[in-house]
């Protein structure tokens, strides 16, 4: 890849991902059989089938890595191991079963809970998005750096448009060109690149849903973290969090002076 030297277990996550995709766009819009969880999400045979294609190619390659997927039982061997995959084979399942473009896969390496490398292809659309600690972030082989655009008013969020006109507030957000989608990763993935200038999500996030996501906003530039300010560490034995927050610095500033003392 032209200016970036990837490692030889990004590249493997590339090839998998490329792989799993092909088999997400041959179950879009066929309908396959879908279920509720426990928790009363949706997953389908897709998210199955896709899940344990990444398990096969990347385990395979790596048995001493950790594994963490929203659709396996977390045994917490995991926690034990110093790098693990964090994966998410199909974020977005609404969408995907909906027949919208906005799903993604994925897959994030995380060592000593933090993100290393991290890829979320969106494979309807072919948009490539991936970053490597230190290396910067990508989008189809070309660099990517977060928005300059440093105001709330009227800056492209990617939310969830009612969540600001609460009647909660205290004080009212300004006028913002709100936008969302489906999968919490590609709302990560488009602030990376520059295409909108702030995510923000005030319900609890998994880590497979926010990890790569993570990293790619914070290699163009940009931050993370809780609604608390805190820094997001993963593959801890709590693998929700109560919230997250991706920007540029200047913006990350307006929202947490907003949000901070939020109980959530």
């Amino acid at each position: 890849m032209q200016g970036f030297k990837a490692s030889s277990e990004h590249n493997l996550v590339k090839e998998s991902i490329l792989e799993a995709g092909k088999l997400a766009l041959k179950w879009f819009k066929k309908d396959p059989e879908q279920w509720k969880k426990d928790d009363g999400s949706l997953v389908s045979k897709a998210d199955i089938e896709i899940n344990d294609l990444l398990n096969k190619l990347l385990k395979n390659k790596n048995p001493e890595f950790g594994w963490l997927s929203e659709e396996n039982e977390d045994d917490r061997s995991r926690l034990n191991k110093k790098i693990t995959f964090v994966v998410d084979p199909l974020d977005g399942t609404k969408a995907f079963l909906e027949g919208k473009k906005e799903f993604s896969i994925s897959v994030a390496i995380v060592k000593n809970g933090l993100p290393i490398s991290g890829i979320v292809f969106s494979p309807s659309t072919g948009e490539m998005f991936e970053a490597e600690k230190n290396k910067g972030s990508w989008k189809n082989n070309k660099k990517v750096i977060i928005s300059n655009y440093n105001r709330l008013e009227k800056c492209k969020m990617i939310a969830f448009k009612p969540m600001f006109s609460h009647p909660a507030w205290k004080e009212p957000w300004p006028k913002m060109d709100v936008e969302n989608r489906n999968s919490i990763a590609y709302r990560m993935a488009l602030v990376a690149s520059g295409q909108y200038d702030a995510m923000m999500a005030l319900n609890s996030k998994n880590d497979w849903d926010i990890a790569a996501g993570d990293l790619l906003i914070s290699e163009s530039g940009g931050v993370v973290t809780l609604h608390t300010n805190k820094k997001i560490i993963y593959n801890t034995e709590n693998i929700k969090k109560p919230s997250v927050i991706g920007t540029n610095k200047s913006i990350h500033e307006k929202i947490i002076k907003r949000v901070k003392m939020l109980e959530l």
